[in-house]
Formats: C-alpha cells, sequence, structure tokens
C-alpha cells in the first residue's frame, strides 16, 4: 500500500501490532485492517463536534474516497436487510449526492453535515421521518462546521461572507439538477472503489475473511440491480428536503444579517428556538436538563394572594398584559417580601437581554453558580430563554426596600416533551417599574462563554458587556 493511503486508513483505525511488528508488514493483517475500516457505519451516538471533525476529515485526499465507500457500503447494508424501504434509498440519494466531484470540498462538506441528520432519521424506523426535526439538527451541525477555524479560513478565501446564503442557493440548484443517471455514474464509481478495496481484503486475508468480502459485495451488487427503479421513487422526497432546507437557510442568512431599528444591533448574535433545542436534545442530552416524567419542583397552579405594594403576578383582562402576567407558575413556593436598601442582587442575561427586566436571585445563590450548566439546572432556564454569557447587578437604593417574590424555582418542562430542568434555586421576581437606572451596574461577563447546545456563537460585531436599559414607549 501507498503512504497516503495507509494515513488515510489510520483516520479510521489504528493498524494492526502485526502490521508494524511485522518487517515485511503482514499482509493478512492489512487485509484485517481494510475490512474493518469498511464496517463503518452511520454512529447515531455521534456528537455535534464529532459529526463537525468527521466531515472536515472527510475532506482530505485518500480519506474522503474512504469516507464515500464507507458510506455507500453502510446504506447498501440498510437497503439489503429492507429493500423496499423507500426512506433508506433516501439515505443512499443523500449519500451519493454527496460524492460529485464537481461540488466542491466546501459544499460537499456542509452538505455531509447537513444530511447526516435526515440520513440518521430515515434509518431509525420505518416511519417518514421528521424533516423539520431532521432541518433544526441539521442547521445546529453546520453552525459548528462553519465555526472551524478551517472551515472560516476557506469562507474569508472565496470571499463568502453569508454561507447561509451561498449555501441556499447551491443547495436549490442541487435539487434541480438531481436525476437518475448522475446517481447510478456515482453509486458505479464508489462500487468500482469498494470493490478494489475488497480485492486486497479477499487477495491479503484468510479464506474466512475472503468469503466475507465476496457476500458484501454481493450486496452491493444487489442494491445495484434494484437502484434504477428505487432510486426514482427517492428522488422527489430529497427534492423536497433540499427546497425546504434552502429556505430554512435564506431564513438563517436574513437572521445573520438583519437590521434593527431603534434598538442597539446585536449583529450576529442569535438565540437558538425551542425546536432546535429540542433537537439538540434528542441528539444528546445536556448534563444540565434530565428526560423524566415527573417534576421535582411542582409548579404552583394559583397564584398568590394580592398583596398592597407588590405587584400583582394574575393575568388581569382590566390591566391589560403586565410584565409579571404568569410568572406565579415559575415558582414552585412564592412568598412576598422587602429587600433591605444596601443589598445587592444579580441577573444572568445575554446581549439580547434587558438589564430591567424580572428575573434576579441573590449574591449568595449567584456565588453558588459555578458553571452555566448550575444556572440552567438550578434557575430552570431553557436555551431559547437566555443564552446567558454576561450578568448585571442591581443595588437596592436607600429607602423603604424593593417589594418582590421570592421563593423555590419551579421545575420546567420542554413542551410536548419529557425532557426537563430541575429548578430548586431560590429566585426573586421583580416589577421593572420598581428599579432605578441609576443603582444598576455595568455588565461583567460570566465566564461561561456565549455557546450553547454544540452550537459555536460567533460574537464578531456583537456589542458585549453593554448595557440595555429598557425604556417603555
Amino acid at each position: 500500500m501507498t503512504d497516503p493511503f495507509e494515513n488515510a486508513l489510520a483516520w479510521f483505525r489504528a493498524a494492526p501490532s502485526r502490521w508494524y511488528n511485522s518487517a515485511k508488514k503482514d499482509v493478512s493483517a492489512a487485509a484485517e485492517w481494510i475490512w474493518e475500516v469498511l464496517q463503518g457505519d452511520f454512529n447515531d451516538n455521534q456528537s455535534t463536534a464529532q459529526v463537525a471533525t468527521g466531515t472536515v476529515i472527510s475532506m482530505i485526499p485518500f480519506v474522503d474516497q474512504i469516507c464515500d465507500v464507507r458510506d455507500v457500503v453502510a446504506n447498501c447494508r440498510k437497503i439489503h436487510g429492507e429493500p423496499k424501504e423507500t426512506w433508506h434509498w433516501v439515505a443512499l440519494v443523500l449519500t451519493l449526492i454527496g460524492l460529485s466531484p464537481t461540488l466542491g470540498s466546501l459544499f460537499k462538506g456542509c452538505g455531509k453535515v447537513v444530511f447526516a441528520s435526515l440520513r440518521k432519521a430515515t434509518h431509525t424506523a420505518s416511519n417518514v421521518p421528521q424533516i423539520a426535526k431532521a432541518l433544526d439538527a441539521g442547521i445546529i451541525q453546520l453552525n459548528r462546521f462553519l465555526a472551524r477555524p478551517e472551515v472560516v479560513k476557506t469562507l474569508r478565501a472565496l470571499k463568502i461572507d453569508n454561507p447561509y446564503k451561498y449555501l441556499a442557493n447551491k443547495f436549490r440548484a442541487l435539487a434541480a439538477q438531481i436525476n437518475v443517471a448522475k446517481l447510478l455514474q456515482a453509486f458505479d464509481e464508489a462500487r468500482k472503489a469498494a470493490a478494489s478495496l475488497l480485492g486486497l481484503v479477499k487477495r491479503w486475508g484468510g479464506a474466512a475473511l475472503a468469503e466475507r468480502a465476496g457476500r458484501l459485495l454481493q450486496i452491493i451488487d444487489g442494491v445495484r440491480r434494484q437502484a434504477d427503479a428505487q432510486l426514482a421513487k427517492a428522488i422527489k422526497p430529497v427534492q423536497d428536503y433540499l427546497n425546504k432546507l434552502a429556505r430554512r437557510l435564506d431564513i438563517e442568512a436574513a437572521a445573520a444579517h438583519q437590521a434593527r431599528l431603534n434598538v442597539r444591533n446585536p449583529h450576529a448574535f442569535i438565540r437558538t428556538s425551542a425546536d432546535a433545542e429540542k433537537a439538540a436534545f434528542d441528539h444528546a442530552l445536556p448534563p444540565y436538563a434530565d428526560k423524566r416524567p415527573t417534576l421535582a419542583n411542582d409548579p404552583l397552579i394559583d397564584p398568590p394572594d394580592e398583596k398592597a405594594g407588590w405587584t400583582s403576578t394574575e393575568p388581569s383582562a382590566a390591566r391589560g398584559r403586565h410584565p409579571l402576567d404568569n410568572a406565579f407558575n415559575t415558582f414552585s413556593t412564592i412568598d412576598p417580601i422587602t429587600i433591605p436598601p444596601g443589598t445587592t442582587l444579580y441577573r444572568v442575561l445575554d446581549p439580547l437581554s434587558s438589564d430591567n427586566s424580572i428575573c434576579w436571585m441573590t449574591k449568595q445563590e449567584f456565588d453558588l453558580l459555578k458553571s452555566k450548566d448550575d444556572w440552567r439546572r438550578r434557575f430552570a432556564v431553557w436555551t431559547h430563554w437566555n443564552s446567558n454569557g454576561e450578568y448585571v447587578t442591581y443595588v437596592v437604593p436607600p429607602g423603604p426596600g424593593l417589594n418582590v417574590w421570592e421563593g423555590v424555582t419551579a421545575s420546567q418542562r420542554l413542551k410536548g416533551t419529557d425532557y426537563v430542568l430541575e429548578g430548586g434555586a431560590r429566585q426573586i421576581v421583580i416589577d421593572p417599574a420598581h428599579l432605578d437606572r441609576k443603582h444598576m451596574g455595568p455588565r461583567r461577563p460570566t465566564n461561561w462563554g456565549y455557546d450553547d447546545l454544540d452550537r459555536h456563537t460567533s460574537m464578531i460585531g456583537v456589542p458585549t458587556l453593554t448595557n440595555n436599559w429598557y425604556e417603555k414607549k
């Protein structure tokens, strides 16, 4: 074998010790090495980082060829088990359209990232996969991939300032160009490469290994015989997915470059959505969340009694919508208290958050937080509510003190799921109208970073650590 080929194999699997220990490099060990590499399938438990890293690796010469063969082998195994399942053929189409050398390494790499989520969904059940869920998961993967230094360097070299817009146009064009003839050509190239690798296995390996290699090649050939008819059925779902993906990328492109009037411009800072958060949890549950049917701290069902001097926590049609409407159900216990003058309160926020909003905590609670995970778990804060990264302080001014609602934070359940944030910390809810801007401190970093859910948040041009006092119009 050539050195580049050996190096490519090494990305997937360490060479057997017999390969190194033999003066002549034991060819039977090489056969086993190649065979094990070709057994790689679609790992349903890969982290976002693993997918992004694997995609970068797959852009390396020789390595990309082995990646392509390995992926086609995985598709053929799935189809062999359920030959009439259309969604297995959809997964094969997604693999094949990524094999074209005309796509360019950047677009090919981005395609592999976003296709991975849908391809995985097609293999988890015989039901029609949830396209929206797969799109959300794919965008999360894509954001991580685009943030890698080597990809950023490539984008800069190609003068692509909005990769989402660039990719949206590319995916639309790709959807229009897919046809059976091109897919079969890609399949035949992959089959040729697989036959070459399996030929080495058969020549260098023992009889048992040669027999297994022969059976695998028969599986690939069996899929090829069905491909003309089955690929034709799979093209339409793939085109629909590509067009939906392009529309989603249009939204991402607009969000990344949108202008906001009459407010600070946070540039590229964007909170995730609830759907994207759920998709990320389905992929890998973060340490601050649990999956359970019950709650550790049940939310209050009824609001507390009215108390003079404290803003109501109960909705009122007569009052209209108020900042504290329904705030009571973020509590498991709640009491009206007065915080004495000179007390420092803390609020965790992100660049889009208002300084003078309702959610606060004492210094004692803030000092107990050792990480972002602690904060999200103990104060039950979803990523789509608050992306964190900064905090602000407020010193209760001289006078009668500050009337607030205080109690144990209730557990939060992500709507329609068993995903739960535990709660349990003691939180404070304040009427923003009771806050005096002169006693608000400057923003400071939490030192937890701005990234969430394996998503890299670009802070280039974002006005961080800038106070944002909301003035009611």
